[in-house]
């Protein structure tokens, strides 16, 4: 990979009595060169590396075939044949593992790239509800981590973790609906300010609904300010119909807000917090979850 995207890795199999950087030392001053930048194998039977001879006792022959895309992606090596001198047969299939491993790695690393573009898309999204109101600036991205940590804690499968690190980035796009004059409002909120903001979940998940690639984080966006004892929104659930992800997600958010300064109040105390949260275990929030963040 190029340095300044990916590192350069060493992956051996087998036993050889050269380390991963002497390997790399082999790769980049003696084989490279003997490649010369086009895509034929090299074999070489009889090795010696001129600039390190102390090294080379550790290598007999080998093969090396380069990985060949668009780009160069790394070299595939053979060092040491057990029996007798590399031959046709050898070259055959040491090329075919190195062009389905060319077709591998670049596929790799397009589904990367998107990756990338998703990610950055989604931080972007985020950051434009951050700046509506400068008192909760990178909230979205600590209530990402604090749930990705509480999930993990939890011993949930990786894919479910992702999920829930998206949904708790994505929880409050839908505040992108909600005016500007109730969301940095200094004092209490009138009754219909207030039923203005309690629209967010349901617009975040409309927003996003028509995104395929995230249909699984919608249940943890529109889902987080229900509560157990169903006095939560959009939707009052109760009990066991609140989606894991939401309550995981809404006790992260509500720890992130109460230790976070707002408009209408200053940050509370640690131990505020973490009293508040173990008042409100079994109404509001999860007692399980509880325990993990606490």
């Amino acid at each position: 990979h190029p340095p300044a995207v990916h590192r350069d890795a060493v992956v051996i199999a087998g036993e050889i009595d050269l380390t991963p950087e002497q390997i790399m030392q082999l790769a980049t001053t003696q084989i490279t060169p003997m490649l010369g930048g086009n895509s034929r194998v090299v074999v070489e039977n009889r090795f010696a590396w001129s600039n390190r001879p102390d090294l080379g006792k550790a290598v007999r022959n080998l093969v090396a075939v380069p990985l060949m895309g668009d780009q160069s992606l790394g070299m595939l090596l053979a060092l040491n044949k057990e029996t007798g001198d590399f031959n046709s047969v050898d070259m055959k299939l040491m090329s075919s593992i190195a062009n389905q491993a060319t077709v591998f790695l670049t596929n790799n690393m397009l589904y990367s790239d998107l990756q990338d573009l998703l990610m950055g898309v989604l931080h972007a999204l985020t950051a434009t509800i951050d700046a509506k109101d400068p008192y909760t600036c990178g909230h979205s991205n600590r209530v990402a981590i604090i749930s990705k940590r509480l999930a993990e804690s939890m011993n949930l499968p990786a894919q479910r973790i992702q999920q829930i690190y998206l949904a708790g980035l994505l929880h409050d796009i839908g505040k992108i609906g909600v005016p500007e004059s109730v969301l940095c409002k200094p004092g209490r909120l009138t009754p219909e300010e207030y039923d203005a903001v309690k629209k967010h979940p349901a617009l975040g998940a409309k927003i996003l609904g028509g995104i395929r690639q995230l249909d699984d984080v919608i249940a943890g966006i529109l889902c987080h300010h229900e509560r157990l004892d169903g006095r939560g929104y959009p939707q009052g659930l109760y009990g066991d119909e609140v989606p894991l992800e939401a309550r995981i997600i809404g006790l992260a958010d509500c720890f992130d807000a109460m230790s976070s300064d707002r408009t209408y109040r200053q940050a509370l105390p640690l131990e505020a917090v973490i009293g508040e949260i173990r008042k409100c275990a079994g109404t509001q929030f999860d007692p399980e979850v509880v325990v993990h963040l606490l």
